[in-house]
């Protein structure tokens, strides 16, 4: 019995350091490495290319290091008899609702205004509307949506939501299922996206979506690129169906430099930073389901892979 691992760059060492610290006993691969693929019965990977798993026939758990998985399920070589599990807690949600809130009051406020007027040192006076006249249009109620209304209702936002099962929420309009999409379109100024990637939602940043809200809308996106029809996203820009959009994930990524997206000016582009797990969580919890697999015990976070999340 072995476990792979498979990390983010961006931890550094502090990860495999934490992972291998908080479970002494095991032993523990890193790819690309010398991997004893027999072994190997658990595995935590970030990302890999479809078929990856393929030479590692004894896995019996899988765990991703965040919230994400559609990257997983897209694998049509992907053991679907094999538990799969993520890594969700409080601070990752509150990591989110800090980007949206951000992104939120930059386009309420109209930040880009006063940029432009500063550049050409021009006393440019603006009237600003009040929160309250604001409808902001969060689609998809996980723990990360469900947290960033709360917050956007408490700041003053007309706040409305949308999901695929109903939803109870203070202060929130809520919206379910795909016949409702069209009413809680209708008047959404500002557009949040945090959908989990299924085939349902695929692409539903696009042309239709964009026609159904107020013209002159804004949208913003911090789930995955693959709710992206970008060639619509540009069209509705430059129309004026969309008067901006901020963009933290996207089809390939990273985003190739020569991308319209990079210089397009009314699309503001995040490098798929919205919210990062802690290296701490991840380790914890990783370790935790590990101790729990090895026990028969049941395991944290297991995602429904027949729903997708």
């Amino acid at each position: 019995m072995a476990i792979l691992t498979w990390l983010h760059t961006a931890y550094g060492d502090d990860l495999i350091n934490g992972i291998r610290s908080s479970l002494p006993d095991e032993t523990i691969y890193e790819w690309p490495g010398d991997v004893a693929h027999d072994e190997i019965d658990v595995a935590i990977l970030f990302r890999m290319p479809p078929g990856f798993l393929k030479p590692f026939p004894n896995v019996k758990l899988i765990s991703a290091t965040g919230a994400g998985i559609d990257h997983y399920l897209l694998d049509p070589d992907f053991p679907r008899d094999v538990p799969l599990v993520r890594v969700v807690d409080h601070d990752f949600a509150a990591r989110m609702a800090d980007y949206v809130l951000c992104w939120t009051l930059f386009h309420h406020r109209d930040v880009p205004h006063f940029l432009k007027a500063q550049k050409e040192r021009r006393w440019a006076y603006k009237i600003m509307r009040s929160a309250s006249d604001v409808t902001v249009g969060m689609m998809g109620l996980g723990q990360m949506g469900r947290l960033t209304c709360e917050r956007l209702a408490f700041l003053g936002y007309d706040v409305r939501a949308w999901s695929r099962s109903e939803h109870e929420i203070k202060g929130v309009r809520c919206y379910a299922g795909k016949d409702a999409l069209p009413d809680f379109l209708r008047d959404t100024e500002i557009l949040v996206n945090l959908l989990p990637l299924t085939a349902e939602t695929r692409g539903i940043l696009g042309k239709k979506t964009f026609d159904q809200m107020p013209h002159g809308g804004v949208l913003i996106t911090a789930a995955r690129g693959g709710h992206l029809v970008e060639s619509d996203v540009l069209d509705a820009l430059d129309s004026g169906r969309l008067s901006a959009a901020t963009i933290d994930a996207f089809p390939v990524e990273p985003l190739p430099e020569t991308h319209p997206f990079w210089t397009h000016p009314n699309i503001y582009v995040t490098p798929h930073c919205s919210s990062t797990a802690s290296c701490a969580t991840i380790v914890d919890t990783f370790a935790e389901n590990v101790r729990r697999f090895r026990s028969g015990a049941p395991l944290l976070n297991e995602v429904d892979l027949a729903a997708g999340y």
